[in-house]
């Protein structure tokens, strides 16, 4: 375990995922600047009207796009390693929360990530997001095929809270199935982003 500033936000981050942020309050400066000066990592937490959720992701500051005069700053993140919240304090108006990082259970994958990949390629061959077809196919990971799909939160949260592989290319296998059986083209603007 160890303690970890920590970002809430009404946004689920998880492994791979590209952030880009606005940061505009003196505690996020703050906490942005150290980041960038120690190379460190922040937590990003899902911020829920009953507080926190249990599970979040760490972040890397990849790339400053832009900084103001008064200090605000356009920044692009990237989802690092998934941690789960044991206790939380609030010091110097930020949340520190005691963290513990999870590991996913060693499990024989098999063919099962391939043939979610197949589908996961399928889609974006249908809605013709074809332009870098070749890292698409190269992608390793279930976090990694949603990089085009806007799940709703209590979705990503409970893939980053699932601790197998296994078990979150089931929960993937589904929603591809659902999005075929509606139709592509009806959700379309809903879940996927170019």
């Amino acid at each position: 375990m160890g303690s970890l500033k920590l970002f809430p936000l009404n946004l689920v981050a998880y492994p791979t995922k590209v952030v880009p942020l606005h940061i505009f309050e003196e505690r996020y400066k703050t906490l942005i600047n150290d980041c960038i000066s120690s190379d460190q990592e922040f937590g990003m937490v899902y911020s829920m009207d009953k507080g926190l959720a249990s599970f979040g992701c760490s972040l890397s500051v990849s790339e400053i796009i832009k900084t103001y005069p008064n200090g605000e700053m356009d920044i692009i993140t990237k989802g690092q390693r998934i941690f789960k919240i044991h206790s939380n304090k609030i010091e110097n108006d930020l949340n520190i929360g005691e963290v513990e990082y999870q590991k996913d259970k060693i499990e024989a994958i098999d063919d099962q990530f391939d043939k979610l990949k197949e589908k996961y390629l399928k889609l974006l061959l249908h809605l013709g997001l074809v332009s870098q077809i070749e890292r698409h196919m190269n992608k390793k990971q279930s976090f990694e095929l949603i990089e085009h799909i806007q799940l709703p939160n209590e979705i990503e949260l409970l893939l980053i809270s699932t601790r197998s592989e296994i078990d979150r290319l089931k929960i993937l296998d589904g929603i591809f199935d659902q999005i075929f059986k509606k139709g592509i083209d009806k959700v379309n603007g809903e879940v996927f982003q170019s």
